[in-house]
C-alpha cells in the first residue's frame, strides 16, 4: 500500500472516532487534531493544527489538568494508564478520561519515539451516575438505620402489649365470675323507672303507689345486639396490572401512594425492539398479500398460460397428424404409396395423441396447483395479518394506564416498603406484575375477633364503620369474610383470633376525600336486630321451673296467670320474647 493511501486511511479513521485524538510530534507540534477533539475541547481544528502544544494549551488555565496528563507522558513516561482530567468548556466543567501512549516507527527500536498520542472521551454521564449511586447508597443506609429504630420500637411495644394482655385476661376472669349476679341485680335496679333502657325508650309502665306490684305494658320496640371491632381501612379490591410484552421500562409516571384517575398513564414501556418486530411483520404481511393477489389470477398467470399454450400446440399437431394419416391411408389403398408409409403415419399419430394427453394432464395439474397454492397463501396471509395486529396492539398498549381510579399500592414485584421496584431501564417479562392499584370506589375494613365472638358473626351481617380520623362519616357496609382458621397475633400467644372483613361497596365524593388507606376504623357489627320485638325486663322471666315463664295480670279483674314463653336474645337489662306474649299484655315485674 502506498504511503499516500495509508495517510488517507489514518485520517479517515481518526475523523470517524467519537473519542478525541491529539498527536504531538517530537518537536511539540500538534500534527493530528480530529473533529471529536475539537468538539470536546471547544477549539477550532484549523487554528490548532501544526502549532506548538505549549502555545495552544499552556496559555489557558481551563486545560491545566489535561496539560499535566500529557506532560506526564512526555517527561515521566506515564503512558498506558488512564487518568481523569477536568477541563472548562462552554462555561462549565467537563470530565475527560485520558489515555496516553508513544508513537514509534514501525521498524524502529524500542526507544525510537516519534511523539505522544492522547486519546480522551467525555465521562460526564458516568460521573453523574457515580454520584447518584453514592447518594443512593447513603439514602439506603439512612433508611436501614430508620428501619432498625422502628423495629426496636415495635419490639418494645410488643412487650408492653404483652403486659396489657395479661391484665385483660385477669379482668375477663373476674367479669365471668360476677356476670350472672350483676345481670340479675342490675336488671332489677334499672327497671325501677329511674334509668332508661340501653336500646330505645323504656317500656310503658303503669303508675303504682308505694307497696303495690309493678306492671309492665308490653309494646313492640327495637332490640339489637352488636360487636365492636377495631380495624384498618383497606381498598375495596386490589387490581394488578401486567406487562403486555417483554421489554424495558421507559418512563415511570406514577409514585407509590399516589392517587390516580381511571385511564391515567402509570408508566411507558420502551418499544424500540417492538418497532423492529413491527417493521418485519409488516414486510411479511405485504409479501404474503402480494403473493395472494398473484394467485387469485392463477389461471391467467405465466405458468398456467404456458400450460394452455402447450395444450393448443399439441392439439394443432394432433390435427395435422390426423390429416396426414388420412392422406397416407388413401395413397396406400390406391397403390400410390408403400404400406410402410402408412405404418409410420399411424405411429406418428399415436405419438401426437400421447403428447396431447400429456399436455392436458399438465394443464390440469397446473390449475390444481394454483388452488392448493392459493389456500396456502391465504393461510400465510392470515398468519401475517394476525402477527401484525398483535404487534400493533402491543404498540398501542406501550403506555400502561390505570384500569380503575384508586391509589398506587405497589410498583413492580418488590416489597412496597422498600420503595419502587420499577425504574427506567428495568427489564420486564410479558405478563409480569407492573403495578397494583387499590380501588377506592369503596373500601374494606379488616380486623380480628376472638373465638367466642366469631361464632356470632356471619357474612352478610350489617356493619357501621366510623373512625376518629374521619369524624361525622358513618359508612354502611356488610361482612364479606369470616376466617375459618385462627392465628396467633403479636403479644397474644395464648389467645387465638380470627380475621374478618367488611366491605363498603360505594363511597361518595366527600367520603372518598375523608377516608384514606391505613386509617383506624371502628366496626359496629349488627349480629341481631329486630325493630318490632316484644321485650321484658330480665327479672320478669322466671327460670325456676325449668322453662322460662312470666306472670300476666288482667287489669280489669286483677287475676294473674303464668304463661310459658320462648326467649330470644338477652341484653344487659332485657330479654326478647319470641312467643307466649302479645302487645298490650301486662307483665308482673317482681
Amino acid at each position: 500500500m502506498r504511503s499516500d493511501d495509508s495517510a488517507s486511511i489514518y485520517r479517515a479513521v481518526c475523523d470517524s472516532m467519537t473519542c478525541g485524538v491529539v498527536l504531538i510530534d517530537g518537536q511539540g507540534r500538534i500534527e493530528t487534531f480530529n473533529p471529536a477533539a475539537s468538539r470536546l475541547l471547544g477549539l477550532d481544528r484549523d487554528a490548532v493544527l501544526h502549532r506548538s502544544f505549549a502555545e495552544v494549551f499552556f496559555a489557558d488555565d481551563a486545560f491545566d489538568e489535561l496539560n499535566e496528563a500529557i506532560l506526564a507522558a512526555i517527561h515521566d513516561g506515564a503512558v498506558g494508564q488512564q487518568r481523569v482530567a477536568t477541563v472548562q468548556v462552554g462555561g462549565g466543567p467537563v470530565p475527560l478520561a485520558v489515555d496516553t501512549s508513544y508513537l514509534r516507527e514501525l521498524l524502529g527500536s524500542e526507544d525510537d519515539r516519534r511523539g505522544v498520542v492522547a486519546v480522551f472521551s467525555d465521562i460526564t454521564e458516568i460521573e453523574s451516575l457515580r454520584a447518584k449511586e453514592i447518594a443512593l447508597a447513603k439514602e439506603v443506609e439512612a433508611r436501614h438505620r430508620e428501619l432498625q429504630g422502628a423495629y426496636r420500637s415495635l419490639e418494645d411495644r410488643n412487650v408492653e402489649l404483652g403486659g396489657l394482655l395479661r391484665k385483660v385476661r385477669a379482668v375477663r376472669l373476674a367479669v365471668s365470675i360476677c356476670g350472672a349476679a350483676i345481670v340479675v341485680g342490675l336488671g332489677a335496679w334499672l327497671w325501677d323507672g329511674s334509668t332508661p333502657s340501653l336500646f330505645g325508650a323504656p317500656p310503658t309502665q303503669a303508675a303504682k303507689a308505694p307497696g303495690e306490684t309493678r306492671l309492665l305494658a308490653v309494646e313492640p320496640r327495637r332490640i339489637a345486639s352488636t360487636i365492636d371491632v377495631t380495624s384498618a381501612v383497606e381498598p375495596l379490591r386490589k387490581v394488578a396490572v401486567a406487562s403486555p410484552f417483554e421489554g424495558k421500562v421507559g418512563t415511570v409516571h406514577a409514585k407509590l401512594g399516589e392517587t390516580v384517575a381511571e385511564g391515567q398513564p402509570l408508566l411507558t414501556l420502551d418499544v424500540g425492539e417492538v418497532r423492529i418486530e413491527h417493521r418485519k411483520a409488516r414486510a411479511a404481511w405485504l409479501r404474503a398479500e402480494a403473493e395472494m393477489e398473484g394467485l387469485n389470477d392463477w389461471s391467467n398467470g405465466p405458468e398456467a398460460s404456458r400450460a394452455k399454450r402447450a395444450v393448443t400446440k399439441a392439439r394443432i399437431t394432433l390435427e395435422a397428424s390426423n390429416t396426414k394419416l388420412a392422406e397416407t391411408v388413401f395413397l396406400v389403398e390406391q397403390g400410390l404409396a408403400p404400406a410402410a408409409r402408412r405404418v409410420a403415419a399411424e405411429r406418428e399419430h399415436r405419438t401426437r395423441l400421447l403428447d396431447m394427453e400429456a399436455a392436458e394432464q399438465n394443464l390440469n395439474a397446473v390449475l390444481a396447483k394454483g388452488t392448493d397454492s392459493r389456500e396456502v397463501a391465504r393461510l400465510e396471509l392470515e398468519n401475517a395479518r394476525s402477527e401484525l395486529e398483535r404487534i400493533e396492539a402491543v404498540l398501542r398498549n406501550a403506555t400502561v394506564a390505570a384500569p380503575v381510579a384508586g391509589v398506587v399500592l405497589r410498583l413492580g414485584d418488590t416489597d412496597p416498603r422498600r420503595g419502587s421496584g420499577l425504574t427506567t431501564g428495568t427489564k420486564v417479562e410479558a405478563g409480569s406484575h407492573l403495578v397494583t392499584i387499590g380501588d377506592m370506589s369503596g373500601i374494606t375494613a379488616s380486623g380480628s375477633v376472638d373465638e367466642v365472638e366469631v361464632r356470632r358473626i356471619r357474612p352478610g351481617h350489617a356493619v357501621r364503620i366510623s373512625g376518629p380520623a374521619f369524624p361525622g362519616h358513618v359508612l354502611e357496609g356488610r361482612i364479606v369474610h369470616v376466617s375459618s382458621r385462627a392465628f396467633r397475633g403479636i403479644g397474644q400467644r395464648n389467645l387465638p383470633v380470627f380475621e374478618i372483613a367488611a366491605a363498603v361497596d360505594r363511597l361518595d365524593e366527600e367520603q372518598r376525600r375523608a377516608v384514606r388507606l391505613g386509617m383506624t376504623a371502628e366496626m359496629e357489627i349488627v349480629v341481631y336486630e329486630n325493630e318490632q320485638a316484644l321485650v321484658v325486663p330480665v327479672g320478669a322471666v322466671d327460670l325456676s321451673h325449668g322453662g322460662p315463664r312470666v306472670r300476666l295480670r288482667d287489669e280489669e279483674t286483677g287475676e294473674e296467670r303464668v304463661v310459658e314463653v320462648a326467649t330470644g336474645i338477652t341484653t344487659l337489662d332485657s330479654v326478647e320474647i319470641l312467643s307466649g306474649l302479645a302487645p298490650g299484655d301486662r307483665v308482673v315485674v317482681p
